[in-house]
C-alpha cells in the first residue's frame, strides 16, 4: 500500500488506550554532567574503558563537549570527565572506527556544521577531537557498516543544507571524502535518521524523518556506502507531525518496521513494512502529550519490542509494552523530575533492560 498525503485524519482509533497511569516511582538515579558541561542533547552507552562494565557518554550542546561517566556496576557511575567537541553537538554515537578494540565517539555538531570524532584511549579518556565538515546545521548521526567491509561508518544528516553525508571509515582513524546525498522529498532534509536492514538483504539501509516532521522515507543501501530510493514518500502533512524515530520488527513478521513519535496526535505509531517499498498506515497507541522522544527495546524479555517516549516539556518517561502487533500496552509513567531530551534502552544492571536518559543538566538511569 502506498500512503498518500493527508491520510492521517481520523486514524488514531485502532490500538489506542488511555494514558491514565499510576505514576510509579522506579529506582531512578541522576548524575552530574560535570563542571563546565550543560545542555545535554544525547546519550550513548558502551564500555569505554574495557572493564566489562557499561559507561555513559552524553553530548552537551550548550557547552560544546561530551561527558563521560564510567560505570561502577549495578547502574552506578563515577564523576563525569569532560572532553571538547565542535560547536553545539546535538547527537552522538559510539563505535570503534580505527580497529584498535577501543570505543570512539562521534558527534553531530549543529552550529559548526561538522562532525567530531574523538578516538578512545581505552581507559575512559579520549583524544583531541578531529573535526570534519558536513552540511549546514548538522543534527542527527548514526553509525553502521554501510559498505560491508567490517568497519563502522558514519551517516549524518544536515537540516539547512538538506543533505546527508556518508563518511566511510578506512579503519586506521581516517575517513574517505564524504558521499553526499540530497534526498528530493519535497520537504526540508532529515531531522532524525536511523539505519536498519529494511529489505532483508543483509545490507544496512537508511530511514529518515522529513524536516518539519512531515513524514518519513526509506532508502536502500547498495553495499558500497551509497543509497537509492525504495519507499514512496510517506507524507502526513501537519496532521501527525512525526518527531521521534526507531526501527525494528514490531509485529514479528521478520520485516523491519518504522516507529514514530507522533507529536500532534500524542501517540506512538508503527508503520509496518509490507515489502517492496510499501509501508502501511501506522497502528497508533496513545502515549505522552505532544510525543517527540522515542526509543525502542525489549524491556520485559518477552521477545517483543517495547517503547519509551515522552512529550514536549513533560517530566514523564512513558513505557509502552509491545503486544506483538505494533500496538502497546501503557505500563508505567516514570516521573523524572525534569524534562528528558533523549533516552535509550540498555542493560546496565544485568537483569532486565534499563533506560538511560538525559535532561538538560543531568544524565540518569531508570533501573527496572
Amino acid at each position: 500500500m502506498n500512503i498518500k498525503k493527508d491520510f492521517f485524519a481520523g486514524l488514531l482509533v485502532a490500538g489506542c488506550v488511555s494514558i491514565s497511569l499510576a505514576q510509579q516511582q522506579p529506582v531512578t538515579r541522576t548524575f552530574s554532567l560535570g563542571s563546565n558541561a550543560s545542555g545535554a542533547s544525547g546519550v550513548a552507552v558502551g564500555d569505554v574503558n574495557g572493564d566489562g562494565i557499561l559507561d555513559l557518554v552524553t553530548s552537551n550542546a550548550s557547552t560544546s563537549n561530551i561527558s563521560v561517566l564510567l560505570g561502577r556496576g549495578k547502574a552506578n557511575f563515577g564523576a563525569a570527565a569532560v572532553f571538547p567537541t565542535g560547536t553545539q553537538p546535538e547527537s552522538l554515537a559510539l563505535a570503534d572506527f580505527n580497529k584498535d578494540g577501543k570505543l570512539d565517539v562521534v558527534t553531530a555538531n549543529f552550529e559548526a556544521g561538522s562532525i567530531s570524532v574523538l578516538f578512545g584511549n581505552g581507559d575512559g579518556t579520549f583524544q583531541t577531537a578531529q573535526n570534519f565538515p558536513a552540511g549546514i546545521q548538522t543534527q542527527s548521526v548514526a553509525v553502521g557498516d554501510v559498505n560491508n567491509d567490517g568497519i563502522p561508518d558514519i551517516v549524518v544528516s544536515s537540516v539547512q543544507s538538506e543533505n546527508t553525508d556518508v563518511f566511510l571509515s578506512n579503519g586506521d582513524g581516517t575517513f574517505q571524502a564524504p558521499i553526499v546525498f540530497t534526498f528530493n522529498n519535497g520537504y526540508a532534509a532529515w531531522t532524525q535518521i536511523a539505519l536498519g536492514d529494511m529489505n532483508g538483504d543483509g545490507i544496512l539501509d537508511f530511514v529518515g524523518i522529513f524536516g518539519f516532521g512531515q513524514g518519513f522515507q526509506v532508502w536502500l543501501g547498495r553495499g558500497d556506502g551509497s543509497f537509492y530510493e525504495w519507499s514512496n514518500s510517506l507524507s502526513y502533512g501537519t496532521i501527525a507531525y512525526p518527531k521521534g524515530l526507531a526501527v525494528g520488527d514490531f509485529n514479528g513478521d521478520g520485516k523491519t518496521d518504522v516507529a514514530l513519535g507522533l507529536y500532534t496526535n500524542s501517540a506512538v505509531g508503527v508503520s509496518f513494512n509490507e515489502g517492496g517499498g510499501d509501508f502501511g498506515v501506522p497502528v497508533a497507541t496513545k502515549s505522552a502529550a505532544a510525543t517527540y522522544l522515542l526509543a525502542a527495546g525489549d524491556l520485559n524479555g518477552d521477545g517483543k519490542l517495547d517503547t519509551v517516549s515522552t512529550g514536549l516539556n513533560s517530566e514523564l518517561l512513558v513505557v509502552g509494552l509491545g503486544e506483538g502487533n505494533g500496538s502497546f500496552k501503557l505500563a508505567n509513567a516514570y516521573n523524572l523530575g525534569a524534562h528528558p531530551v533523549a533516552a535509550l534502552v540498555c542493560n546496565l544492571y544485568g537483569k532486565t533492560p534499563d533506560i538511560a536518559f538525559v535532561t538538560a543538566n543531568s544524565v540518569g538511569v531508570v533501573v527496572r
